[in-house]
């Protein structure tokens, strides 16, 4: 038998599937009654129990049955909508309830429009803020006086996910309780978590590919196109809560907002568009515009009337080169031009604000392995050869062709003088043998002497019998999401010992502390929903 060397060993990855849902709640979704939209972010309260979730992205939520066997009532409020208030006992325990919000029609001040565009006056006072620009500054200035520097715990529902065709998948939730000690401290180093229960949902599929880490080495199996998400030290948790910039506002949050008490009004355009209202607080609506020679940024900001608390930040950046030509603010295509997005919402109580909501997400690519691909290369010193093995058969008169081929050793060319198969899926190669050749190096050496590392193999033009070209990777995209929704927010009367907290520098999903409190059945993972039901209008 001959001495042979493999030089090459491929590994091939593939998708599972989920399962299975649990039906302890009721379900409900929130829908525009003028165009039958979605509303995702609403916020769902139990009235008088201090205790909630938010819409998710399709408009869904749910609440733990024990509230309608309680006779309690749900007190729904969503920006630019009437609220309303819904007794549970009303709701269907066997569907999904879908509720209809009305756009709430705003009546808006008399204002009087200056030349330029970024101004329109607000009121006649003159030291009332009168442009966008110091509408923000206004806003920014008054965050010491707006949002609480005592510490505070927010239990909510955390989760992150992929989003793929319309679809969740890679789901993982947990219940967490996080301690801010307030906003005259560093948050990512000072606030701490502790989380209470997570879990994998097995209700959907899940996405082998696509959940593995970014990959910005040689092969970039799965990268953030023209973007680089840094870890700022911490896990998928962490990276979430820096993307709220009112809460870190005198630090970096994200580009182009930097650090928003001095870099986020001199680094876009500002115009004001017409007010609305969230919960009876009538606010400005500013629109947010940046455009380089690369990215194009694209927001909103709300802001409250009478005190200028920032109730609610939109801020998404997108590639703005679409092929040779800009795009344009205006482009219905903007969206598939998206890099990332950041939506965080504040409430008011007890005359603060304090978090709502916060959800980041980002766009990223997979590659798939390619379906036809090399299985082995050996060097065949017996009988002077190189033998290629495919994972497929391929189409003979492309594998035969010597031109398809170009081997190297130590930098130096081979010739191949002969294609000859042996197999349906292995091919001879017989390289030239004359005086001179690099390939008298190789066969007139010890096999122990060749290195894997001195060889280089490259094929073109060849396909299987399916016409799958070879180790060619298609790629896919999808949305990679991080949600933190808070059901309960209290002032801090005593810290939970050290042990008990995340760590910040460890997946969150594993191997941390687990630890329910006495009142845990006081919280519920959110968890969204993939039907539709009966309608409450």
């Amino acid at each position: 038998m001959g001495v042979r060397v493999n030089l090459v060993t491929f590994l091939i990855l593939f998708c599972t599937v989920g399962h299975g849902q649990e039906s302890e709640f009721i379900s409900g979704t929130l829908t525009d009654t003028v165009n039958t939209e979605p509303i995702p972010f609403a916020s769902i309260r139990v009235k008088n129990r201090a205790v909630g979730v938010i819409s998710n992205n399709d408009g869904s939520f749910r609440i733990p049955i024990k509230f309608r066997e309680l006779n309690d009532t749900l007190e729904v409020t969503s920006m630019g909508y009437d609220s309303r208030e819904i007794i549970i006992g009303g709701l269907l325990t066997d569907q999904i309830n879908q509720i209809y919000l009305k756009p709430m029609l705003i009546q808006l001040d008399e204002v009087t429009l200056s030349a330029s565009k970024k101004r329109r006056r607000v009121r006649s006072d003159a030291d009332r803020p009168v442009t966008a620009e110091e509408i923000i500054s206004k806003a920014i200035e008054k965050i010491p006086l707006n949002y609480p520097f005592n510490p505070q715990s927010y239990v909510g529902y955390y989760r992150d996910y992929q989003w793929k065709s319309g679809g969740y998948t890679n789901l993982n939730e947990a219940i967490v309780e996080v301690f801010d000690k307030g906003f005259g401290t560093l948050d990512y180093a000072d606030s701490n978590t502790r989380i209470y229960e997570y879990s994998r949902n097995a209700n959907f599929p899940t996405d082998s590919l696509s959940e593995r880490l970014y990959d910005y080495g040689e092969y970039k199996t799965k990268t953030i196109p023209k973007a680089y998400l840094k870890s700022y030290g911490g896990n998928e948790f962490v990276i979430l809560r820096i993307m709220d910039a009112i809460r870190n506002y005198n630090t970096f949050s994200y580009s182009y907002v930097d650090h928003l008490d001095t870099d986020f009004v001199k680094n876009h355009d500002f115009s004001i568009e017409d007010d609305t209202s969230l919960d009876g607080m009538p606010l400005f609506v500013i629109d947010i515009y940046k455009h380089n020679r690369k990215f194009m940024v694209r927001g909103k900001i709300y802001i409250s009337k009478d005190n200028f608390e920032i109730v609610k930040l939109e801020y998404a950046t997108y590639d703005a080169l679409l092929g040779t030509r800009k795009i344009s603010k205006t482009s219905r295509k903007i969206e598939d031009r998206l890099l990332y997005r950041t939506v965080v919402e504040y409430k008011k109580e007890d005359n603060k604000m304090f978090p709502s909501y916060i959800s980041f997400s980002n766009k990223f690519e997979v590659k798939v392995p390619p379906v036809f691909t090399v299985k082995n290369v050996f060097v065949d010193f017996e009988k002077k050869l190189f033998e290629i093995v495919f994972n497929k058969v391929p189409l003979h008169f492309k594998v035969l062709k010597d031109k398809n081929y170009n081997i190297s050793y130590k930098g130096r060319g081979i010739d191949v003088e002969n294609v000859v198969l042996a197999d349906s899926v292995t091919v001879h190669l017989y390289p030239k043998m004359n005086l001179g050749d690099q390939a008298l190096e190789i066969f007139l050496a010890k096999p122990e002497d060749i290195g894997k590392d001195d060889f280089r193999v490259v094929m073109d033009n060849i396909i299987d019998m399916d016409g799958n070209k070879l180790d060619f990777s298609e790629t896919y995209s999808l949305m990679q999401f991080r949600e933190f929704f808070v059901q309960q927010r209290k002032p801090v009367r005593q810290y939970p010992g050290k042990h008990l907290y995340m760590d910040k520098n460890w997946p969150i999903f594993q191997d941390q502390p687990i630890v329910k409190p006495d009142n845990y059945s006081d919280f519920w993972m959110n968890s969204p929903l993939r039907n539709e039901g009966a309608i409450i209008k």
